[in-house]
C-alpha cells in the first residue's frame, strides 16, 4: 500500500494526533511551512474531522479558549479550545502570557489563520496533496478520509500512522485507494523510529 503514497505533491499537513508527525515530516525535508494543526494535541480525530468539515470556522477563537496547564518543561501554557478538542501546546510562552491573561493571542490568531488560509488554498488548487494524521480508530479514519474528499478539489493521500503494530511498519488495507493506514509499534516513538518514517516517507516528493 505504501507504493500509492509514492510521488509528487504540491503540499503536506499534519493533521496532528500530538507533534510527532510535524517533526517526522521536517526530518524527511516535507515542511516548509508550517499547517494549522502543527503542534497540537487532538487526541480525538471525529473532532479534527469537525473541524475541516467546517472549515475551521470558530478554531481557537478566544471565547472557547482555557489554559490548562503547562507543556514538557513549562515553558508554554497548555491552551485547550474547549469547542473542538485541540490543545494547543508551545504557542503561548510563559514570558508573554499568564494563566489569566493571555497577552500574545493576537498575534497567535493571525499566525494561524494565516496558516488556515494556506491548508484551504491547497486544498482548493493543488493537484495533489499529502495529509500525515497519527491516532484514531478505523471508523474514525474512514471519516476523515470522506471529509477530505469533500474538501479537497484534486487528488490527494491521507497517511494515517497508529501505535498498535508489533516490530516494525505493518502495512493495513482498507480498501481505499487514497488512504493509507500504516501500524507501528508503541515502543520508542519520539527517537527510535526515524529509519520506519524514512520508508514510509520514501519516494514521497514535494514541489514547492
Amino acid at each position: 500500500m505504501l507504493e500509492r503514497l509514492q510521488g509528487d505533491y504540491d503540499a503536506v499537513f499534519s493533521l496532528g494526533g500530538h507533534c510527532l508527525p510535524s517533526i517526522q515530516l521536517d526530518k524527511n525535508g516535507l515542511r516548509p511551512y508550517a499547517g494549522p494543526l502543527d503542534w497540537m494535541i487532538s487526541g480525538n480525530l471525529s473532532q479534527i474531522s469537525r473541524l475541516l468539515d467546517a472549515r475551521f470556522a470558530g478554531f481557537m477563537d478566544l471565547a472557547s479558549l482555557r489554559v490548562t496547564g503547562h507543556d514538557y518543561g513549562e515553558y508554554n501554557f497548555m491552551v485547550e479550545d474547549a469547542s473542538y478538542e485541540i490543545t494547543a501546546a508551545h504557542h503561548f510562552p510563559v514570558t508573554l502570557n499568564t494563566s489569566e491573561q493571555l497577552t500574545s493571542y493576537p498575534a497567535f490568531k493571525t499566525t494561524l489563520d494565516r496558516r488556515i488560509a494556506r491548508l484551504l488554498e491547497k486544498s482548493a488548487l493543488a493537484s495533489r496533496l499529502l495529509l500525515v494524521r497519527l491516532g484514531g480508530s478505523r471508523d474514525q479514519a474512514v471519516e476523515l478520509h470522506t471529509v477530505l474528499s469533500q474538501m479537497i478539489t484534486h487528488d490527494f493521500r491521507l497517511l494515517f500512522v497508529d501505535y498498535t503494530g508489533a516490530a516494525d511498519v505493518t502495512e493495513l488495507d482498507w480498501g481505499l485507494e487514497r488512504l493509507v493506514s500504516v501500524s507501528l509499534p508503541p515502543e520508542d516513538i519520539w527517537s527510535g523510529q526515524d529509519e520506519m518514517w524514512r520508508f514510509m516517507l520514501a519516494n514521497v516528493r514535494l514541489h514547492v
